[in-house]
C-alpha cells in the first residue's frame, strides 16, 4: 500500500537524505544512508520491505501513514528568479510602520501557530504590480526594526502577512540543506524572491509552501 506524509508532516529529498518537518510542533528530523533511501523509495511509489524498522516506526510516530493511492509527497517548483527590489526612502517606508507594528503584535501572540494558520489572501484585489514592489521596497527598508532572533521567518512572516492583506497571493517557502542542516525561509510572488537572493535561496530543497 503507497506512503504519504500525514497531513502535518511535509518532506523534502536533499541528496537522498530525508528531511521531515512536523508543523504541530515546529520540529525537522533528519534520515541519511539506508533508512532514508528506504523511505523515499517507499513515497516515490516503490514497494516498501514490510518489515522496515525505520519505516515502521515513522508510521508509529504519525508521521507516515498508509493511503490507496500514491499522493505526491515532495514538494517539486521551479527555480525562483531575482525579484528583491532596491529599498525606498526611509521618508517613504514609514508608512508601513503602524501594520509592521501590529503584525509583530500578532507575532509575539500566536508565533507558536502561525505555519498551522497561514495568514489568508484577501478576496479582493488592491495592489497593482507596481504597488507590491513599491511595498516590498518600503518594507526592506524596515526590516532593520525587526527582531534579529529568527530573522529570516519573522520577516518573511510580515511580508506575507502585509502582502495577503492587500489581495497579493505571495507564496512562503521553507527549504532545508545538510552537512550542516540548516532550514530557511522566503517570499515569492510570481516566481520571484521578494525578501532574499535567488541565487542564495537555490541552495535550499523546498519542503514546504503556505
Amino acid at each position: 500500500m503507497p506512503l504519504t506524509p500525514s497531513p502535518h508532516v511535509r518532506v523534502a529529498d536533499v541528496d537522498n537524505d530525508l528531511i521531515l518537518l512536523d508543523l504541530s510542533d515546529d520540529s525537522y528530523f533528519c534520515l541519511s544512508g539506508e533508512e532514508a533511501d528506504e523511505v523515499i523509495l517507499a513515497l516515490r511509489g516503490d514497494e516498501q520491505n514490510p518489515e522496515s524498522p525505520v519505516i515502521a516506526e515513522l508510521l508509529d510516530a504519525g508521521l507516515l501513514r498508509a493511503v490507496d493511492d500514491l499522493i505526491p509527497a515532495f514538494l517539486e517548483r521551479p527555480m525562483p528568479e531575482n525579484g528583491m527590489p532596491p529599498r525606498a526612502s526611509t521618508l517613504a517606508s514609514l508608512t508601513l510602520l503602524p501594520a509592521i507594528l501590529a503584525g509583530l503584535i500578532h507575532y509575539q501572540l500566536h508565533r507558536k501557530t502561525l505555519l498551522r494558520r497561514p495568514v489568508r489572501t484577501a478576496t479582493r484585489k488592491t495592489l497593482d504590480d507596481a504597488e507590491v514592489i513599491r511595498l516590498v521596497r518600503r518594507f526592506r527598508q524596515l526590516r532593520i526594526l525587526m527582531p534579529r532572533s529568527g530573522r529570516c521567518f519573522v520577516q518573511s512572516w510580515l511580508l506575507l502577512r502585509l502582502l495577503r492583506k492587500r489581495g497579493v497571493a505571495a507564496e512562503w517557502i521553507f527549504g532545508v540543506r545538510t552537512y550542516p542542516f540548516e532550514a530557511h525561509c522566503w517570499v515569492e510572488w510570481r516566481g520571484r524572491v521578494l525578501n532574499d537572493w535567488a541565487d542564495h535561496v537555490r541552495w535550499y530543497e523546498p519542503i514546504a509552501q503556505f
